[in-house]
């Protein structure tokens, strides 16, 4: 934890991380890198095929040589590119799709129900204080927004393990219902009510609707409108001010303030000469430095950071981070959105993309995540990387051979190629 003038900031680099936090990512990122090579993962292959998010790590790689903290933005951004290798770990399983299920619907019968024990029973695990003293529910989380998060993801792929469940059914069957998967969906509600993280539940809208959807709702001008409507929202939102008695009715419809929770105070602090309007702070380094304490002080209380991905992207690597962070979702986007059009109902996993890049956008309107190790950031990297969900290894066998008994010599032996 540092201090200035009185100002307690406990994010930003030079805040102490546990040495078992530490070890524990450091284990899981190398441990994912043995496996999936163990496997046979062609790692060229997936960084060549992904270039997009290979440029944007490169820029924030390049933005440590201007960073006020260089050792800091290297440790987290070592961090960050590491998921890509849990991610190289999942495609190297036999059934890449059914472990990502797997890994979320798993977690969701563990998380979730734990949540709501806590809840219940033992609240003084599942709640904490703001500022001003009100009571967050915050589950198994530590804050409200985090539990939000939470119950956002697993919905989705909850929602997506039902629908696969129900798939063939030539009519409705009360006895073919996951009825796990709806009592985990209930009970995910139930706690997104007592969260109220309004940003969570406007996605979850979004997001089960461009997973449900079929027929003409999956053809290129409506996924175009829904990238195009998503990527206009940061910018309206946070020049919203201007046209506040426009914007103001929709704002107070989804249960919001113009303030957006006091989250407009912060970034009315922040402008082009914040930081280098065109290389940022350097990764993850703002928040952490003398910029992010002038804030601090100025709004007399601690920041720990923008509350808004597109801004704190801005701090870290000023407008060519921006310009970077575009390029690799527009790429991403309109690759799926190719996909989408040849291949409507060849699988819902398509569909399930689409969807999750569509909520980070907007989830990072009032939350940071982007480049910011997390459930939504590991997610949206899961679901960008384009890698072969089918990759036959060829193995040698030799046929055997035929043996002529008369004078022993070999008439025919056969190598041949075989699916592994």
């Amino acid at each position: 934890m540092a201090e200035r003038s009185g100002v307690t900031n406990e994010l930003g680099n030079n805040n102490a991380r546990s040495p078992l936090d530490q070890l524990f990512f450091l284990t899981v990122i190398s441990a994912s890198f043995l496996i999936a090579n163990s496997r046979g993962m062609r790692w060229k292959k997936l960084f060549a095929g992904n270039m997009p998010i290979m440029l944007f790590y490169l820029y924030f790689a390049l933005s440590i040589v201007w960073s006020g903290d260089p050792g800091g933005s290297l440790k987290r951004l070592a961090k960050d590119f590491g998921l890509l290798f849990v991610i190289g770990l999942i495609y190297t399983e036999k059934d890449p799709l059914q472990a990502m299920r797997a890994v979320f619907v798993r977690t969701a019968f563990v998380l979730i129900p734990l949540s709501v024990l806590f809840v219940k029973f033992y609240p003084e695990y599942a709640r904490s204080y703001t500022i001003a003293g009100d009571i967050m529910i915050t589950g198994v989380t530590t804050q409200k927004n985090s539990l939000g998060e939470t119950i956002l993801l697993f919905t989705l792929f909850l929602v997506w393990d039902y629908l696969e469940a129900l798939r063939g059914q030539a009519r409705f069957q009360w006895t073919r219902i996951p009825w796990d998967r709806v009592m985990l969906l209930i009970m995910g509600a139930w706690l997104l009510h007592l969260s109220q993280s309004k940003t969570a539940l406007l996605c979850i809208s979004i997001g089960v609707f461009l997973i449900a959807r079929s027929g003409r709702l999956i053809s290129i001008p409506i996924n175009r409108a829904a990238l195009l409507g998503a990527l206009l929202l940061p910018p309206v939102a946070f020049f919203s001010q201007k046209f506040a008695s426009v914007i103001a009715p929709i704002v107070e419809a989804l249960g919001r303030s113009m303030t957006f929770t006091g989250r407009a105070d912060i970034w009315a602090h922040i402008n082009l000469s914040t930081v280098n309007p065109a290389l940022g702070a350097g990764y993850w380094n703002f928040w952490g430095g003398d910029g992010g304490f002038a804030i601090a002080r100025a709004m007399n209380t601690g920041i720990p950071n923008a509350h808004n991905g597109y801004v704190d992207l801005y701090l870290d690597g000023g407008f060519i981070g921006l310009m970077m962070l575009l390029y690799m979702l527009v790429s991403c986007s309109k690759r799926m959105i190719k996909y989408l059009a040849t291949h409507q109902d060849e699988d819902r996993f398509r569909r399930v993309k689409f969807a999750v890049l569509i909520v980070a956008i907007v989830y990072n309107l009032s939350e940071s995540t982007f480049a910011r190790m997390g459930p939504i950031w590991f997610t949206a990297l899961l679901m960008m990387v384009d890698y072969p969900l089918t990759r036959p290894i060829m193995r040698k066998s030799w046929a055997p051979a035929i043996v002529d008994k008369s004078n022993g010599d070999v008439i025919n032996s056969e190598l041949t190629l075989l699916p592994q």
